[in-house]
């Protein structure tokens, strides 16, 4: 999906995005493998891993300081991670064979009704 983002139609500069559930877990590497297809650069989740005793999310991400999970020849680790009260920010690098890309942003907003400014300010401050 290609959104126009605040130019004039005849800009040629465009957003796009991919809505997308949380991935099962038999399908983290179709999820992996679409991140790496279309050069993903941020991932923004509004579900909580859980609620209670619940799980509403399967964990599809390695953890900071985890070893690196492979999908097929997709190999996905987490250089960094912070957390706020509103929200954790990791950033994870994405290796297919011996080809590599980072700056991948991993949003995981826990106060939905605060996502605006929460974005706004871990963006101005990266």
């Amino acid at each position: 999906m290609t959104l126009p983002v605040g130019q004039s139609p005849s800009s040629q500069v465009v957003g796009r995005y991919i809505g997308s559930q949380g991935p099962l877990p038999n399908t983290v590497t179709d999820f992996w493998q679409m991140a790496w297809q279309q050069r993903v650069h941020l991932m923004l989740m509004l579900t909580a891993e859980s609620e209670g005793r619940r799980a509403k999310c399967h964990r599809y991400w390695p953890q900071y300081g985890e070893t690196a999970v492979s999908h097929g020849h997709l190999t996905v680790s987490c250089s960094s991670e912070q957390k706020t009260s509103a929200a954790t920010v990791r950033d994870f690098q994405l290796t297919h064979d011996a080809v590599s890309y980072t700056d991948v942003l991993y949003f995981l907003y826990k106060l939905a009704n605060k996502i605006n400014i929460c974005f706004k300010t871990m963006v101005a401050s990266r």
